[in-house]
């Protein structure tokens, strides 16, 4: 059994690990939705206990199933006690957050995307809870502060990255629309997961296709929106982020060419965040070298591809006199 900590607890939207006391009775099950009341409610207890992140590998005669065994391997991390230090790669220098702020934030994503890769999407999922939860409580704090896009964008592996940077910013454009924190929260979480139907998209050699053309992959829209309202239950304005993301505001876009105010709230943020994103890591067919050639380029694109309320609130949010070049803001 392991001794889980109020602090790890508080970082949870979702439990997604049993809960036991000191006599080894259980006080909550995983999947329970942590409210203010139930956190309350738990430091009445001196200690409490989890063995879902726990495995000893010597324990062969009771140990569970292989792929029982196996998702406790991969479960067995938390944000607090990840080792980064095997962990190579790239960080923004110029970013708000800090190199190791960066660094741990990457790796948590990575060992989340292997969780996802292995087709463990609710424990995948909840550690994404548990990311929003933290991006809310440590990381924004940071970033509204920031006033170039420059700032506020991971970089590196695009399967890591590009989940962060779409939360990022959307959570950025939620914030200028006044939303409330609960509701930016929920949005960040969605955004983590917008594209997690590419996850149900497999190679021949039986890889997720996390970099492949979105021409190509077109149904990951309706596949994600299905893994997450039917497989994994979670709220349709969520699913519809992951369904919705890629319609145009002209009707254009796909699954279904929906325009306009047809297309759910969230997904229109998500639309400019996830856009905003392929453009900065050059995954569209129009090249560019720095934060200020993006934000031209999208208000080339205008209307016709993002509503004009979530457009300009982005267009605003950040300074457009952003020529740092992505080249050099790579350390």
């Amino acid at each position: 059994m392991r001794e889980v900590s109020s602090k790890e607890l508080s970082s949870f939207k979702i439990l997604p690990f049993d809960l036991y006391n000191e006599a080894k009775a259980k006080v909550l099950d995983a999947g329970e939705v942590l409210t203010p009341g139930k956190l309350i409610m738990l430091k009445n207890y001196s200690k409490l206990y989890t063995e879902e992140l726990y495995i000893d590998d010597s324990d062969t005669e009771t140990s569970n199933s292989p792929k029982d065994k196996n998702v406790k391997k991969l479960t067995n991390f938390t944000f607090d006690s990840i080792d980064t230090t095997d962990f190579e790669t790239v960080i923004n220098k110029v970013n708000t957050l800090n190199s190791d702020v960066q660094v741990r934030i990457k790796f948590f994503m990575h060992k989340i995307i292997e969780l996802l890769s292995n087709g463990y999407y609710k424990e995948g999922v909840l550690k994404l809870s548990q990311l929003s939860s933290i991006m809310m409580t440590d990381i924004f704090k940071q970033l509204f502060h920031s006033s170039k896009g420059s700032q506020v964008r991971f970089l590196g592996e695009y399967e890591i990255c590009h989940p962060i940077n779409v939360a990022i910013v959307a959570g950025l454009i939620a914030k200028k629309l006044d939303y409330t924190n609960a509701s930016i929260e929920q949005l960040v979480l969605a955004s983590l997961i917008h594209d997690i139907g590419k996850f149900k998209l497999l190679a021949e050699d039986g890889t997720a296709l996390l970099t492949t053309h979105e021409v190509m992959v077109a149904e990951h829209t309706t596949l994600g929106y299905n893994l997450i309202r039917n497989e994994l239950g979670l709220d349709e304005q969520i699913a519809k982020v992951a369904l919705e993301h890629h319609e145009n505001n002209d009707g254009s876009g796909y699954p279904k060419g929906l325009s306009s105010d047809y297309i759910s709230e969230w997904a229109q943020i998500v639309n400019v965040a996830n856009y905003y994103d392929n453009l900065a890591c050059n995954r569209t067919a129009s090249h560019v070298s720095n934060n200020r050639d993006v934000l031209r380029l999208m208000l080339e694109v205008g209307t016709k591809k993002f509503s004009a309320r979530m457009l300009y609130t982005f267009i605003h949010m950040f300074n457009y006199d952003d020529p740092v070049e992505f080249n050099d803001m790579i350390f």
